[in-house]
């Protein structure tokens, strides 16, 4: 049985995020080439740097108390960033939907192993504080012109409830001097309903939208 604090801390890099790379990428290849070349170079800026942010931060730390335990994902990571360059530097041919294809596979395989087995790890090796802490570093590690595109991107692509738990998080681990930005970058991804169902639910995002 799981920590909920723990879980708490340690959910948004390894379930929330992961689940809306799943549902956007499902996303771009069911709308063909057109949303392809629109929406795809987003998706891989997000990509891109969430794997960076789980090799700078979150997999050299639990490295240090558990060693061995990311072995797994470095192949994976180099596999999926070469298929994505590959779909860059040749996507007028045919065979697009199956290329985008066997990048889906590959990318749902190892984010499975990474929730099955990296986030169990840093449950097991790490205080929620600790967890929390790393997680405060995200920030120092993101230009803003990536915040304004991830975090709307982000609350668009999971649920109602991921919102308010991904929202919960954020009021209780931001600083309060800066949710209120961090607020008003989401409600840019969400219709008035969605926002004021998350609202209703996390009172402090109140301040996102006027």
């Amino acid at each position: 049985m799981y920590d909920p604090e723990k879980y708490a801390a340690v959910a948004d890099n390894f379930v929330y995020v992961h689940r809306a790379l799943r549902r956007d990428l499902a996303r771009i290849i069911e709308g063909g080439r057109e949303l392809f070349e629109s929406d795809f170079p987003r998706f891989a800026r997000i990509l891109a740097k969430h794997t960076e942010l789980e090799e700078v931060l979150f997999f050299p730390a639990l490295e240090e108390r558990a060693p061995g335990s990311t072995q797994m994902t470095t192949d994976p990571h180099q596999e999926i960033e070469a298929l994505v360059d590959s779909l860059f530097a040749d996507s007028s041919g045919e065979g697009l939907e199956e290329r985008l294809r066997a990048l889906q596979e590959l990318l749902l395989a190892h984010l499975a192993e990474e929730e099955e087995l990296v986030m169990p790890a840093m449950m097991e090796h790490f205080e929620a504080a600790e967890i929390w802490a790393l997680d405060g570093q995200i920030m120092e590690h993101c230009a803003p012109e990536f915040m304004q595109e991830m975090l709307p991107w982000w609350f668009r692509h999971i649920d109602a409830a991921d919102r308010v738990a991904v929202g919960q998080n954020m009021a209780v681990g931001v600083p309060p001097e800066v949710l209120p930005m961090l607020a008003q970058l989401i409600s840019a991804g969400l219709d008035e309903a969605e926002w004021s169902e998350l609202v209703n639910h996390v009172p402090a995002l109140a301040a996102g939208r006027s």
